[in-house]
């Protein structure tokens, strides 16, 4: 009995899950730096907004060059006719 092992890419770039965890990293970097600054502890806020900064900036710039470089959406998947009749034939019967 062998096993067939077949990778489904589900049509999403790679670099979007990269960009989504920046994202929510930056977030968490605005959440810190509001809890910082809130204390009074300016080193700590100085360091989380650069992170926060960065991260967002990171973000973006990935979402923008996958969206006009690589005419790939970064949030929604982008599937060849291939793939559509796969999952047609696969789970729609």
């Amino acid at each position: 009995m062998s096993a067939h092992l077949h990778h489904e890419s589900h049509g999403n770039h790679p670099m979007s899950f990269i960009g989504f965890v920046l994202a929510l990293g930056g977030f968490v970097a605005a959440a810190l730096w509001l809890v910082h600054m809130a204390s009074g502890n300016t080193g700590p806020a100085i360091v989380s907004a650069v992170l926060m900064v960065a991260a967002f900036g990171v973000a973006v710039s990935i979402f923008f060059t996958i969206g006009h470089r690589y005419h790939h959406s970064p949030v929604l998947p982008d599937n060849t006719p291939d793939e559509k009749e796969r999952y047609v034939r696969k789970y729609r019967g």
